[in-house]
């Protein structure tokens, strides 16, 4: 458990230079905000300085992402998608400039890592790509319990990178005027990226997790994932979250999956999961929408219903291999089962609970959203073998029961 004032201390200790590695770390930073988008990112950037510096200095990606940036291809690619993302979501775009300016970085970085795959593959888009990934998602709901399971993989540098943020957004006037609205929320975030791409919830009733998928054909200069799921979080229902997803005018460049659990006013509880691709023929994206009753939601990083050609590597078989194991289990009925499951590490190649020293992809935290006890228990370590290292009071200030 952590106390409100901790964040500091935490971020501290995570930022701290030194020779031999860091290892696992047993901490949770959280921070609390309020104020403008650019105000919340710039009070982000300012407490977590030290973390987005030793992240951008250290991720790997960053550097071929900065070689195709500074392409002829590349630049083209980001100068269209910034100027696309200035027009529809300016204000998510203030965001990131608020956290450039208070850690002191150079925007065109932190731009860089919202891009991604949109910027990385810009030219050799035509190639199958090696991708890699390992979120694993599950969620059940039935007469004694209703939870969202979730390991949160990254790349291994992103392994005490991270924090969560817990945000009040007040838009500006002239953010009203552009389409902004006002926000509660609470996402981990890696460092120096938006809020929304990784678990959370926000008040009007939602608990969310994501799972990077990866199509082959993208549609550089569009939409990409981490502005639709920064814009989910300002949803106040799943037809918003919808109407969101498919972002009609651009649509998605490249792809992900989201998990989702809606409460409404007067207690019911949908379960829903959302494929999202890129729609070659329109400029929207594709979703492929499935509801969830009595069968159990069990999502990775494959795309399990759209027809879309994906990339082939580790990606697809990590996928293939965890999805084996978790439906090699009986179906979960309560918060044991569930944490038994997502500490699952029998994997020959690959692992649920990725902790490897030598994994590319590690998972970095796993999280339970209970949405009886509302709350969210954030762990580092295994789930069945550990206690939560931080536990969060999910807040549905907008609904009245």
């Amino acid at each position: 458990m952590f106390l409100l004032n901790s964040f500091v201390v935490l971020s501290v200790l995570l930022g701290v230079s030194c020779e031999k590695p860091l290892g696992r770390r047993a901490t949770v930073p959280v921070i609390y905000v309020q104020g403008s988008h650019y105000d919340v990112g710039y009070d982000v950037g300012r407490t977590f300085s030290s973390v987005i510096k030793s992240f951008i200095s250290s991720y790997e990606n960053l550097r071929d992402f900065e070689k195709e940036y500074k392409t002829d291809t590349g630049r083209n690619a980001y100068d269209k998608t910034l100027t696309n993302m200035r027009k529809k979501f300016p204000y998510y775009v203030k965001e990131i400039q608020g956290v450039a300016d208070g850690a002191g970085v150079p925007f065109y970085q932190l731009f860089l890592l919202q891009m991604d795959d949109l910027i990385g593959n810009v030219n050799d888009n035509h190639i199958p790509r090696n991708d890699t990934g390992g979120c694993s998602s599950m969620a059940f709901k039935n007469p004694h319990a209703t939870l969202l399971g979730h390991t949160e993989d990254a790349f291994h540098e992103t392994l005490n990178h991270f924090y969560i943020m817990s945000a009040h957004i007040i838009p500006t006037p002239e953010d009203r005027e552009a389409g902004a609205v006002e926000e509660r929320f609470a996402s981990l975030c890696y460092a120096g990226h938006m809020p929304g791409y990784t678990m959370g919830y926000n008040q009007n009733g939602l608990v969310f997790s994501i799972n990077t998928l990866s199509p082959l054909i993208l549609k550089h200069g569009n939409t990409p994932r981490t502005f639709l799921t920064r814009a989910m979080l300002s949803a106040k229902n799943f037809s918003q979250a919808e109407q969101i997803l498919r972002d009609e005018g651009l649509g998605i460049g490249n792809g992900f999956s989201v998990n989702m659990i809606w409460t409404n006013n007067w207690g019911d509880r949908q379960i829903y999961n959302v494929e999202v691709s890129p729609d070659l023929k329109a400029d929207r994206s594709h979703l492929n929408i499935q509801k969830y009753d009595k069968d159990l939601l069990v999502h990775c990083n494959k795309y399990q219903r759209t027809n879309v050609t994906e990339v082939t590597g580790p990606i697809i078989d990590s996928s293939v291999e965890r999805l084996q194991v978790i439906h090699g289990y009986p179906k979960p009925r309560d918060r044991s089962d569930l944490a038994q499951i997502l500490s699952d590490t029998t994997g020959k190649n690959f692992r649920v609970f990725a902790d490897r020293p030598d994994d590319i992809i590690m998972t970095i935290a796993a999280g339970i959203f209970d949405l009886d006890k509302r709350t969210w228990s954030i762990y580092i370590n295994k789930p069945k073998l550990s206690e939560p290292v931080a536990v969060l009071p999910i807040t549905f200030s907008c609904l009245d029961y």
